[in-house]
C-alpha cells in the first residue's frame, strides 16, 4: 500500500478507535454513576463559578492588572479551563504510569498487537470534563458579548485555532514528565508539579509574576496555553506579530508532545516488567 494511504488509514482507524472508546466511556460513566454524574458535573460548575465571582470581584477593585480588565482575566481563565479539559481528556491513564511500571501492569499493554501508547491514550477518556467545556465556552462567549470588541471571521478562526493549540500544549505539559517513572519508579510528585503546579498562572497575565515564575512558565509552557494566543483576541496586542502567537503556540505544543514521545520510547526500551 502507498505510504500516504497507509498513514491516512492509520489516522482514520485511530479516530474511529477514539470514537468507540469515547462512546463506551460515556455509557459506562452514565450507567455507573447515574444521577450522581449530573450532580458531580453541576457541583464542578458551581465551584468554578465561585472562582469566577471571586476573581471578577477582586479585580474590579483595581483599575486593571498589567493593562488587563476583569473581563480579560475571566476570558484567560476560561480559555485555560477549556484547554485544560481538552488537553487532559485522554491523559488520565498516564498519571498512574508509576504504578504500572513498578507492578508490571504495563505488560498488559505490551502483549497486545497495538502500540501501548495508543492503548493508553484511549483507555480512560474522561467524559467528566464536559462540565469544564460547558462552563469555559459559555463564559468566553459571555465575556465576548460584554466586552463589546467586534470580531470578524479572522478572530473567530483564531479563537477555535487557539483552543486547539492550547489543548495540544496542555496535553504535552501533562504528559512530558510521566516517562520519568521508567527511571525513578515513583515519580508522581514530580509529574504532579509539572502537570498542575503552575496551572494557577493561567488565570492572570504572566507579566504580573516575578521573573522566576515567568521563566518557569516558558520552560513548562503555560504561557502558550492562553496568555500569548489570546492577546490579539482581547485587543491587547494588535500588531501583525500577535496574529502569529496562536501558530507559535501550536508549534510549542507539537514540540512538547514530540519530546514526550521520544522520552517515552527511551523509557519503554529499558522497561523489564515488574520493578524494571
Amino acid at each position: 500500500m502507498n505510504p500516504c494511504k497507509r498513514f491516512f488509514h492509520r489516522i482514520v482507524w485511530f479516530f474511529q478507535l477514539c470514537g468507540m472508546t469515547l462512546s463506551m466511556c460515556w455509557r459506562g460513566y452514565i450507567s455507573h454513576k447515574g444521577w450522581s454524574a449530573l450532580v458531580h458535573g453541576i457541583g464542578l460548575i458551581v465551584g468554578y463559578l465561585g472562582d469566577y465571582v471571586v476573581l471578577y470581584s477582586m479585580i474590579m477593585n483595581f483599575p486593571g492588572i498589567a493593562g488587563f480588565t476583569a473581563l480579560d482575566v475571566c476570558f484567560l481563565y476560561s480559555m485555560g479551563l477549556v484547554c485544560y479539559a481538552l488537553g487532559n481528556i485522554h491523559t488520565r491513564e498516564f498519571w498512574k504510569i508509576d504504578d504500572l511500571v513498578l507492578r508490571g501492569g504495563l505488560d498488559l499493554y505490551l502483549v497486545r498487537p497495538v502500540s501501548p501508547l495508543v492503548q493508553m491514550f484511549v483507555r480512560d477518556i474522561q467524559v467528566g470534563y464536559l462540565s469544564h467545556l460547558i462552563l469555559g465556552l459559555g463564559c468566553m462567549f459571555l465575556v465576548k458579548g460584554m466586552s463589546g470588541i467586534p470580531w470578524d471571521i479572522t478572530h473567530w478562526l483564531l479563537f477555535f485555532f487557539i483552543i486547539l493549540a492550547g489543548s495540544v500544549v496542555m496535553s504535552g505539559i501533562s504528559l512530558i514528565a510521566t516517562p520519568l517513572s521508567f527511571w525513578w519508579g515513583k515519580s508522581r510528585s514530580v509529574t504532579g508539579f509539572v502537570r498542575g503546579g503552575l496551572r494557577g498562572t493561567l488565570k492572570y497575565p504572566i507579566t504580573i509574576y516575578p521573573k522566576l515564575i515567568q521563566i518557569l512558565v516558558y520552560i513548562i509552557p503555560y504561557a502558550f496555553v492562553a496568555y500569548y494566543p489570546c492577546l490579539y483576541l482581547l485587543g491587547r496586542d494588535t500588531s501583525p506579530k500577535a496574529v502569529l502567537y496562536p501558530f507559535i503556540s501550536m508549534l510549542v505544543g507539537i514540540a512538547v508532545n514530540f519530546a514526550f514521545w521520544v522520552f517515552w520510547r527511551m523509557g519503554l526500551r529499558r522497561y523489564n516488567s515488574a520493578g524494571g
